[in-house]
């Protein structure tokens, strides 16, 4: 932060000094324009009117006594999150295949990078993506078709046991988790250039929307996997055509509620918000209520458990969506 003094020119304008090392990083010289805003909290925002292009913003990791895989993933993923335009995996000894293999993993994971630079001791990896052309909207949009279409497939898997339908469903989950690391990407990038935000036509207050409305599609995969999961693993069992009976009951009342609540946070609808909190919170009983008259033994009884669970929290995590709508809705 730093601070300034308010001057007053014979005219009374009020003036204040720009910082030098901003101005020269900006390519800024005497009499050339800047533009000012007012934000909606009363600050000001001071950019340039020709944007320069930024400095290179390089993420080093030190991956020479780095042994545990899953540890420079996660580190590559944070990262990668963080918003740094290049990540530099570099070792002081040649680098192993085991790192070269996760670098790569990584690198065909993630969304908008690829690997631009490599020799024994590095790999450079830089992101290609314009995130000026694709916002978190766009991001937010294609998870909820992704999830939308895993939901669907699971209800239908309950009705005719298809097992295609549900064969690949962590697959498709990954899907959905590598567009929520894009979304975070994206607020850690416009959050760092108001500049870039004010061309996409956003703020900080839509960009913490985004954010919370990525996580709860990307909790809602998740629970849709251990739908899958539990459903198979009661395949074998007796009592599955109880539980395939009880899914079947819900599932399109489930499907309705989540495609609501997403459009109505789409189009910042307040009254199908609130729609999808009635029909949410009588939903949730109803499931408590389906799941408790199936008769199960001890070795049902955990699955059909965890799946009454499930099929619960996604109705609440479409709740949630719709009250973060009607919070958009009173701004």
């Amino acid at each position: 932060m730093d601070t300034r003094r308010i001057q007053i020119t014979q005219g009374e304008s009020y003036m204040i000094t720009l910082p030098k090392e901003w101005a020269e990083s900006m390519g800024l010289k005497k009499n050339d324009s800047v533009n000012v805003e007012v934000q909606t909290d009363g600050d000001l925002l001071v950019s340039p009117v020709k944007k320069v292009a930024p400095p290179k913003d390089i993420k080093k990791i030190d991956v020479t006594n780095i042994t545990n895989e899953d540890f420079l993933y996660r580190q590559l993923v944070g990262a990668y999150i963080s918003g740094h335009s290049m990540i530099e995996a570099f070792s002081k000894q040649p680098l192993t295949n085991s790192t070269i293999d996760v670098v790569n993993s990584f690198t065909q994971t993630s969304i908008g990078l690829e690997v631009v630079e490599e020799d024994n001791y590095r790999i450079l990896i830089k992101d290609l993506m314009d995130h000026a052309e694709i916002g978190p909207r766009k991001s937010i949009e294609r998870m909820s078709i992704l999830v939308r279409k895993m939901i669907g497939d699971v209800f239908e898997y309950a009705d005719d046991r298809n097992v295609s339908r549900v064969a690949d469903m962590e697959k498709r989950d990954m899907e959905v988790d590598r567009v929520h690391w894009l979304v975070s990407r994206q607020n850690s990038i416009y959050k760092k250039d108001p500049w870039l935000c004010k061309k996409m036509g956003s703020n900080l207050s839509e960009l913490t929307k985004h954010i919370s409305v990525s996580r709860i599609l990307e909790r809602i995969g998740d629970h849709t996997v251990l739908l899958s999961k539990n459903l198979m693993t009661l395949s074998n069992e007796k009592k599955a055509d109880a539980v395939d009976l009880g899914i079947k009951d819900i599932g399109k009342e489930i499907m309705k509620l989540y495609t609501e609540s997403v459009n109505g946070w789409l189009k910042v609808d307040m009254n199908t918000a609130e729609w999808c909190i009635e029909e949410g919170e009588r939903l949730a009983k109803k499931i408590d209520k389906a799941f408790k008259k199936i008769v199960v033994d001890i070795d049902t009884a955990s699955s059909t458990s965890l799946i009454a669970g499930s099929a619960q929290r996604i109705a609440q995590y479409c709740m949630d969506i719709s009250e973060m709508t009607i919070n958009s809705a009173m701004d």
